[in-house]
């Protein structure tokens, strides 16, 4: 079926906010410092299993292509969520000024190249690499979701990523360092970066309410005879009966504000 520009981000949208809800909230981080403390939030994971999950589903949501028969885009959520700072079909009073600022910073901060030092024993290399950060999320999300033996393309992107630096290391050789990369990346870097990427998220998801906030306000009424049964109004340019089906889902996700208040990361 083909659905139009509009249609195409309605869905994208919804399954962008959806994937932000199942990485910030309180069932997988501690949120609890980001009420109290809201200027200088320090957001921890419970364990190391909420850890790994969360960065499961962060690869997931920034880097992990999906089909584009959905959403029309080939690519992450996160491409996704840029599409739609592309084409704006709801904006309203420029309601997409949040949603574009956000997006855009989380996705600066990912790409971003940053040097990190890492001593790797089972190599016995001292490494200085300086990679987008998303390689280093590309390692650590695969690593908490397979065991060694389904760790192939990861080896060679390490051993391409170790050559590049200059560090000339046997392809074989790179699954007995996995570990090493563990320890620094998951126990280490992404503990400490953890409550700024919580921050980031939370403000992407912010940034879609407050930009669909006004159609939600355009389309919302309810039943006069019933004070709980509400509908939606569709814009004239959603006419695929799908679409109008995640617009729906979509708006319902706006009846709230998102659970999480904006908070800033303690630096």
């Amino acid at each position: 079926m083909t659905y139009s520009t509009a249609e195409r981000e309605a869905i994208g949208l919804c399954i962008a906010w959806e994937a932000i809800d199942n990485l910030v909230n309180r069932a997988l981080l501690d949120l609890s410092h980001a009420d109290t403390h809201p200027d200088g939030a320090v957001i921890p994971f419970p364990t190391m299993i909420y850890r790994d999950l969360f960065l499961v589903r962060l690869l997931d949501f920034s880097k992990e292509l999906g089909e584009s028969a959905l959403t029309g885009v080939q690519g992450s959520c996160l491409a996704v969520l840029e599409q739609a700072c592309q084409s704006l079909s709801f904006d309203i009073v420029r309601s997409s000024t949040a949603l574009i600022e956000s997006t855009n910073t989380l996705a600066a901060w990912l790409r971003a190249k940053t040097t990190l030092n890492l001593w790797l024993p089972s190599l016995n290399v001292e490494a200085k690499l300086s990679v987008p950060r998303l390689q280093f999320l590309f390692i650590a999300g695969n690593q908490a979701k397979h065991n060694v033996s389904r760790l192939t393309a990861v080896s060679k992107a390490i051993a391409k990523m170790l050559e590049d630096h200059g560090y000339n290391v046997a392809l074989e050789r790179i699954p007995l360092a996995l570990d090493d990369f563990r320890e620094h990346l998951h126990a280490d870097y992404f503990i400490y970066y953890g409550s700024w990427l919580a921050e980031l998220l939370n403000n992407v998801r912010w940034g879609i309410y407050r930009y669909l906030l006004p159609t939600f306000q355009r389309s919302f009424t309810r039943d006069p005879d019933d004070r709980i049964r509400y509908s939606y109004n569709y814009p004239e340019f959603l006419t695929s009966e799908i679409p109008k089906e995640w617009f729906w889902r979509l708006m319902n996700h706006c009846r709230a504000e998102p659970y999480v208040r904006p908070f800033t990361a303690a630096e």
